[in-house]
C-alpha cells in the first residue's frame, strides 16, 4: 500500500504546504497537485482530488487566523466562493472528459502564467 510505504512523505508535505500556503498565500493546490504527480506517482485526477479535499481543513485554520487579523474581504469571499461552489463540481466531471496529458499541460501552462503574473507585479511594485 503506497500510504503504509510513503505516508512519513504525505505528512512533510503537508507540513510543507502548510508553511508555504501561509507563508505565500498562495493554494494548496498549487503545491499539492504537482507534488502528489511528480513526487508521489498518483494519477492527475486523484492529485486533484486529494488536494481539494485536504483543503478544507488548511482553509478553515487559514481563514480563522485571517479573521482575526481581519485580512478579509467577506463580501469578495462570498462572491468568489458562491460562484465556485456552484461550478466545481461541473469542473470535475469535466476533467474525466479531458486527456490527462492535457489537463497536466493546462495545469502547468496555468502555473507558469500566474508565476510570472506574480513576478511582474513584485518587479512593479519594487520600482515603486
Amino acid at each position: 500500500d503506497v500510504y503504509k510505504r510513503q505516508g512519513a512523505g504525505l505528512a512533510a508535505l503537508g507540513l510543507v504546504t502548510g508553511v508555504l500556503a501561509g507563508l505565500l498565500g498562495v493554494g494548496g493546490g498549487i503545491i499539492v497537485v504537482p507534488a502528489l504527480l511528480l513526487l508521489f506517482g498518483t494519477s492527475d485526477l486523484e492529485a486533484k482530488g486529494t488536494s481539494l479535499l485536504m483543503m478544507i481543513p488548511t482553509a478553515i485554520s487559514g481563514t480563522i487566523g485571517n479573521l482575526r487579523r481581519r485580512n478579509v474581504d467577506l463580501v469578495a469571499a462570498a462572491l468568489v466562493g458562491g460562484a465556485a461552489c456552484t461550478t466545481t463540481a461541473l469542473g470535475a466531471w469535466l476533467a474525466t472528459l479531458v486527456d490527462p496529458f492535457v489537463g497536466n499541460v493546462l495545469f502547468a501552462a496555468f502555473l507558469v502564467f500566474i508565476a510570472v503574473q506574480m513576478a511582474l507585479r513584485a518587479i512593479r511594485g519594487r520600482r515603486r
